[in-house]
């Protein structure tokens, strides 16, 4: 009753501070504490399965110290609830895991620290990580399987002195992730550094090089990575590409390469048409895949999100449809 009663407590405190609720902007309590959330869900169509899902849920509080100091954390529980409509199977794994958690300390344009567990500055699918922000439902292997997609360590960034609009991320970690059960790449030394310029209001372009150890089996893994983008507000298009070089047991080297394209029309604010294309190839594991997908988005608000696709694959019995309806609040 004592801890019933402190909720209710903290929680009339906070709305009694809070400024009115939108949707999409999280509730504003003040400038050090804003609380807000996502949750993603999606239907998906197979020759062998049709499967729907609750899969995101994500809780968020971020805020700003003071000029030079602001934070964000955010806990996410990955595949909530799942359903298989062939079987009649139900999962589903309610654990929130660390997804963010990072504080910035912002000293000038060009020297800046980022410190905790963040996503990797890579590209630009890496970076974009919420769904609902996203305009199409899957993820090209890419973004998956060819680096950590989240460090655990130090992120020094900023625009580079003497070079007009020319940004850069230099990181690293050397130790393990702050949650090693929400992590693609489970490793303990990961560095890279990665620099973007955009070259007019529509175009931008760039790359990065790194090198991470797994944590198991002490695979080294180096890569070069380069990406394009152009987006007028009507057309986009964007571009990324990677070549890996790894050493396995018994000193084995060996290539990864994977690549995709994908072109987005918006013909209102609302409504847009998305195609992809997609090349992923592990000489190592001998797996490689051709896809591509076809999609429509949705968006009747920024923060709500409605989209429909369907993917081709080489290998054939992972063609699918895909229908995923996102909310930011």
């Amino acid at each position: 009753m004592r801890l019933h009663a402190l909720g209710l407590s903290v929680l009339l405190a906070v709305s009694l501070h809070a400024e009115p609720y939108v949707l999409g902007q999280g509730y504003h309590v003040d400038d050090i504490l804003n609380i807000g959330g996502y949750f993603s869900s999606d239907f998906t169509m197979q020759e062998s399965q049709d499967t729907a899902r609750l899969d995101d849920v994500a809780v968020m509080a971020y805020g700003d110290i003071n000029p030079m100091f602001s934070y964000l954390v955010e806990l996410e529980a990955v595949g909530f609830y799942s359903k298989n409509f062939t079987n009649g199977e139900e999962s589903g794994d309610r654990k929130f895991h660390i997804e963010r958690l990072f504080g910035d300390l912002w000293l000038s344009d060009a020297y800046n620290i980022r410190f905790g567990k963040q996503i990797t500055p890579v590209g630009y699918w890496n970076k974009e990580p919420i769904n609902v922000l996203r305009d199409s439902s899957s993820n090209p292997l890419y973004s998956k399987l060819l680096f950590p997609k989240f460090l655990t360590g130090i992120d020094i960034n900023g625009f580079i002195p003497g070079m007009e609009a020319t940004s850069y991320h230099l990181f690293g970690q050397k130790n393990r992730d702050l949650d090693q059960g929400y992590i693609n790449i489970p490793n303990t030394h990961f560095f890279g550094l990665a620099v973007e310029k955009e070259i007019s209001n529509d175009w931008a372009a760039g790359g990065s090089v790194g090198e991470y150890i797994t944590a198991v089996g002490d695979q080294r893994t180096r890569y070069v990575q380069a990406n394009v983008k152009y987006d007028d507000t009507t057309w986009q298009v964007m571009s990324e590409a990677l070549v890996a070089k790894s050493t396995y047991a018994q000193n084995v080297d060996d290539y990864t390469l994977s690549g995709y394209a994908q072109g987005m029309y918006r013909y209102t604010p609302q409504h847009a048409f998305i195609a992809r294309v997609e090349h992923f190839k592990d000489h190592h594991t001998q797996y490689e895949d051709n896809s591509g997908v076809l999609g429509y988005s949705y968006r009747p608000l920024y923060c709500v999100s409605l989209k429909g696709e369907y993917q081709w694959h080489s290998q054939h019995d992972e063609n699918r449809a895909l229908i995923s309806f996102s909310v930011l609040f």
